[in-house]
């Protein structure tokens, strides 16, 4: 029988499992950079990580980027840009510049020089662009091939959970099924197993000294 214990450790299971699937397929924020002399800055910590891990730019318009490193480890000791053929040395505890050109708009990675932990820079169209302009033309209609890649990119992220929600309670019903199935023993036919046969038949046994 089901008793609180297994139910316990089932729910907790699936809470796990419910956590890890939005921690890597939840959605995750921009952050934009500051504006400042004609430079877009921001500061990025590293520690187990980037925060922000998604940076959003404009296209056109000088990037740099401050890495403060709070760790020591190899992993995180260089940053690389490979779609704008940059790297830098990030030393332990100390701040440092990155400066970056986003001339092409679209979303380019990033990551550290083991390629372990990543980071994504979105460059969106400079002022007066496509998407700027975008307000002056009509809406388009919901499922169009004009409609934006940021909505696809979320629908394709919330089918990516529900799929994984229907895993986890697929794994549940698995895991709480077989308790469900357990049978009592059947104590009855253990005792007519055990019972004694009756005294009249008995074999008797031969007396010392004759033969059967």
């Amino acid at each position: 029988m089901i008793n609180v214990a297994d139910v316990l450790v089932v729910g907790l299971a699936a809470v796990a499992l419910a956590g890890l699937g939005w921690i890597f397929f939840g959605p995750r924020r921009a952050t934009a950079t500051v504006l400042a002399g004609g430079v877009q800055r921001l500061e990025v910590t590293v520690r187990g990580g980037y925060r922000p891990e998604v940076i959003r730019v404009r296209q056109g318009v000088p990037v740099e980027l401050t890495f403060d490193r709070q760790e020591s480890g190899d992993c995180t000791s260089r940053v690389v840009f490979p779609d704008f053929r940059a790297s830098a040395t990030l030393p332990a505890y100390q701040r440092t510049t990155v400066r970056l050109d986003p001339g092409e708009t679209g979303e380019f990675g990033f990551a550290c020089g083991m390629n372990m932990i990543r980071g994504t820079l979105i460059v969106e169209p400079a002022a007066g662009g496509p998407a700027d302009r975008a307000g002056d033309e009509p809406a388009s209609v919901p499922g169009s091939p004009a409609e934006p890649a940021g909505d696809a990119e979320e629908a394709e992220r919330a089918l990516e959970i529900a799929d994984l929600a229907r895993r986890v309670l697929a794994g549940v019903a698995g895991t709480v099924a077989p308790f469900g199935r357990y049978e009592q023993p059947d104590h009855d036919r253990h005792r007519r197993r055990l019972r004694v046969q009756p005294a009249g038949h008995r074999r008797a046994r031969p007396a010392p000294g004759r033969s059967p």
